[in-house]
């Protein structure tokens, strides 16, 4: 029907079933020195330059034969020739949108599972029939053979919530063979997924050393774009190390991103796919593109293979990916920021809370602080940071290289296990406001009073805490705009402790009125930094 297929255009409202591969007892068992030993590899550099080349056909014939094309499958409810369920609820608007009857022919039911509407006695109606569960294709993707018998590197998203993974391979002479495969292990953080089908003597890829590309070295993305398989597309290297580009859902999470950026085309169906040099080793999986129309728009992004070779490992030893804590929030150092702090450049992570008992808090590290460096590697912002912390084993202990004051020193750390709730993004202990009153403003919109015995109850203070509780926020306020709350105890104005409100006072009315105010706040056990600019 015709309207039917301008809702399939035009209609993305429903998200798939949450479903799964088994990944029981009856998965094949390798250490990683055994896994390591499979993979053929081939780190030498590139070389550093060299004559104009006319053909890539040897590259192209040397990568093929390990690309796989990835067909998932599962079940999902009342969907339709791929078109998503539409809530019951929001039928007469897309009725009353595209000129839909009321009766008669509907193309949001399920026509296999559901029978017509009719009219009933009485009451009119009859009741909508639940949708039942079918089995449906999620979606196709790409991967490659790493081992010859039968480990495949691909993304976690392009096997997300499939019950059936089919793999299909080409077989010497033109023919392919399709298996079924299962799932060894993934993770959605980074969008690597490690699967593997039963066959042998199959064509591993060679695998180079990422951390030797340049910016500038050609490359090649192969991949079954679009549904049409053995498909190759070629450009440079545009950038590396990317990080925090906006890329996050499929449950990857920002600032565990360490992206190559290339300009070889890269579209729907590529992903789980490898990026390899001109000599044709992979030293990507290409994973997503930047793009307004959801097409290539000459900003793709692969994830570094040797970062993907680490995670799996870590799947294969653990069965997930163990990640360090350090147990602090960051932000990068704008230009802003650069100057309230008094820096010389933008290049680190700024803390803004430090967690009650965390490897940070004990260490010593406070709000405020800049860490430039840990364990000897420099941090050029927070998803720097992030990355070298969770590629870090938990009881790792680690040299953290932080300004304060203005003045350099360095705070050991014994790292812990990442937790779950850590992966929110949200700061530690966060509450939302309640109704209170004072009797003095310490800063615009902020209405803040000595620590008695009754606010301590009332608040949930801990006692000797020091410092002036804040007893009513503004809601359209600068300082309720970057998260202070009614129940936060100020502890230092300005990176000076103040016991009382009238030092609280005079430590923002010693500033300069242009500068911003720097809050140092405990939330419940938690130290938050909060810049509060008028």
């Amino acid at each position: 029907m015709k309207s039917t297929s301008y809702l399939k255009t035009a209609v993305l409202l429903a998200g798939f079933a949450a479903c799964g591969l088994s990944h029981g007892a009856d998965q094949p068992k390798i250490t990683v020195d055994e896994f390591r030993s499979k993979l053929k590899k081939d780190e030498s550099p590139l070389p550093a330059g060299g004559q104009l080349v006319m053909s890539y056909a040897s590259v192209v014939d040397k990568i093929m034969p390990s690309v796989v094309t990835i067909t998932s499958t599962g079940k999902v409810k009342g969907r339709m020739d791929g078109m998503p369920q539409i809530p019951p609820n929001m039928e007469p608007f897309f009725r009353r949108f595209f000129g839909l009857p009321d009766d008669g022919d509907n193309p949001f039911d399920d026509q296999e599972e559901q029978p017509r509407r009719r009219k009933g006695p009485g009451s009119g109606q009859q009741p909508r029939q639940q949708p039942k569960e079918r089995e449906e294709r999620l979606g196709l993707g790409s991967g490659m053979i790493i081992t010859t018998d039968g480990y495949i590197l691909t993304n976690n998203h392009v096997i997300k919530d499939a019950d059936k993974l089919d793999v299909a391979v080409d077989l010497p002479g033109g023919a392919t063979k399709t298996y079924q495969a299962k799932v060894i292990g993934h993770d959605p953080l980074t969008d690597v997924a490690l699967i593997k089908i039963d066959a042998t003597g199959l064509p591993p890829a060679t695998i180079a050393d990422s951390a030797k590309l340049r910016v500038g070295d050609i490359v090649l993305a192969a991949g079954a774009p679009m549904e049409l398989a053995h498909s190759v597309t070629q450009g440079i290297v545009s950038a590396l190390g990317r990080s925090n580009v906006g890329i996050v859902g499929e449950g990857r999470a920002a600032g565990y991103e360490n992206f190559i950026q290339t300009d070889a085309s890269i579209n729907p169906g590529n992903s789980g796919g490898p990026l390899v040099d001109a000599l044709g080793r992979v030293v990507g999986i290409n994973t997503a593109i930047f793009s307004r129309s959801g097409m290539n728009a000459g900003i793709g992004f692969a994830i570094p293979v040797s970062m993907a070779l680490g995670v799996v490992e870590d799947l294969l030893a653990h069965g997930k990916v163990e990640r360090g804590f350090l147990g602090v929030q960051i932000r990068d150092v704008d230009q802003d920021m650069a100057k309230d702090l008094g820096l010389s450049d933008q290049s680190g992570a700024v803390v803004m809370s430090v967690g009650k008992d965390s490897p940070a808090g004990k260490a010593g590290v406070e709000v405020g602080d800049v860490i430039v460096a840990v364990a000897g590697k420099k941090v050029a912002d927070s998803g720097g940071l992030r990355l070298i912390v969770s590629s870090n084993k938990p009881g790792s202990k680690i040299a953290l290289d932080i300004i304060r004051d203005k003045k350099k020193l360095t705070v050991n750390a014994t790292l812990d296990v990442l937790p779950e709730e850590a992966l929110a993004g949200a700061m530690p202990g966060g509450q939302m406001p309640r109704s209170g009153g004072g009797s003095s403003e310490l800063i615009a919109g902020v209405t803040a009073q000595d620590i008695t015995p009754e606010l301590e109850e009332k608040y949930s203070i801990a006692k000797g805490a020091g410092g002036v509780v804040v007893t009513k926020v503004d809601p359209n306020s600068s300082a309720a705009a970057v998260g202070l709350t009614e129940g936060d105890v100020i502890q230092a104005v300005n990176r000076t402790p103040v016991k009382n409100l009238g030092e609280a006072k005079a430590q923002v009315n010693a500033k300069d009125k242009k500068q911003a105010v720097f809050l140092k706040v405990n939330r419940k056990g938690d130290s938050i930094l909060l810049v509060v600019r008028d």
